[in-house]
């Protein structure tokens, strides 16, 4: 391409791509040199041409592109005019096994995303009420764990990380506030008492209760909770689910060698 702007690819497309030029040069051996790089080059500029139109360019826009060229055997078969590897006229080359496909990097695999939603959004719910265990001391390791396993891995958008680190773990943080809150006024400190001596030499005691001056503030906050703990919800939802598609999208791909 010269006249055409190059597609932008992430590195996942690019080794895609990759793959599938190497298994085709492999199948092409018995071509000379210079016929194998002209048709590998052809190739590379076709799939660049059919890429180059698209605003983003997505994991199933490759796959779609790799697909229409079809399988690298057959198109090396076509250029030897016989069996891909075989020796001049399509003579019978010898039988090789097929290579296995590669495996998908560690942190692309189909447990990452439940992995990270749940240390992420249940490790701030449970682990504070697990005092006598350490929880409080384990609580920053399994956030400081979920978010580099959150930011490393590919298989969310620089923004489905950023709403993960904050209002994932949003949802235990709203529940531990409201729980100490609750705790602290149903005690007996908003009930007031006065008692003095009367003039006949009795005792008297006067009680009132007290606390309902800031019935207000308390249903704001406990709003600012729930909204909070909604939040926290939705973009669990939304990563996993994201996280999940993602994977098998990767999954097929590398089945496939695509």
């Amino acid at each position: 391409m010269t006249a055409m702007e190059e597609p932008m690819l992430t590195a996942t497309q690019h080794q895609r791509i990759d793959r599938y030029l190497a298994e085709l040069s492999g199948a092409l051996t018995e071509l000379p040199a210079g016929d194998r790089d002209d048709l590998l080059a052809g190739i590379r500029e076709h799939i660049a041409a059919a890429l180059a139109g698209r605003t983003e360019v997505t994991d199933a826009d490759v796959d779609e592109v790799l697909s229409a060229l079809g399988d690298p055997l057959a198109i090396a078969a076509e250029a030897t005019g016989g069996v891909p590897g075989g020796g001049p006229g399509g003579g019978p080359a010898p039988t090789r096994a097929a290579p296995a496909a590669p495996a998908a990097p560690t942190l692309s695999r189909d447990w990452v995303p439940a992995v990270v939603v749940l240390t992420l959004l249940l490790g701030p719910i449970v682990l504070p009420f697990l005092v006598s265990f350490g929880g409080l001391l384990l609580l920053p390791l399994l956030l400081l764990a979920g978010w580099v396993v959150l930011w490393v891995s590919p298989l969310w958008t620089p923004g489905e990380k950023l709403a993960g680190t904050f209002l994932l773990p949003a949802a235990g943080t709203a529940a531990f506030i409201a729980f100490f809150v609750a705790w602290d006024t149903s005690g007996t400190g908003s009930k007031y008492c006065e008692g003095g001596s009367t003039a006949s030499g009795g005792y008297t005691e006067t009680c009132t209760s007290g606390g309902g001056s800031d019935s207000g503030g308390s249903a704001i906050a406990l709003g600012v909770l729930v909204v909070i703990a909604i939040a926290s919800l939705v973009t669990a939802f939304v990563l996993y689910r994201n996280g999940r598609r993602r994977t098998d999208a990767l999954a097929q791909s590398f089945s496939t060698g695509a």
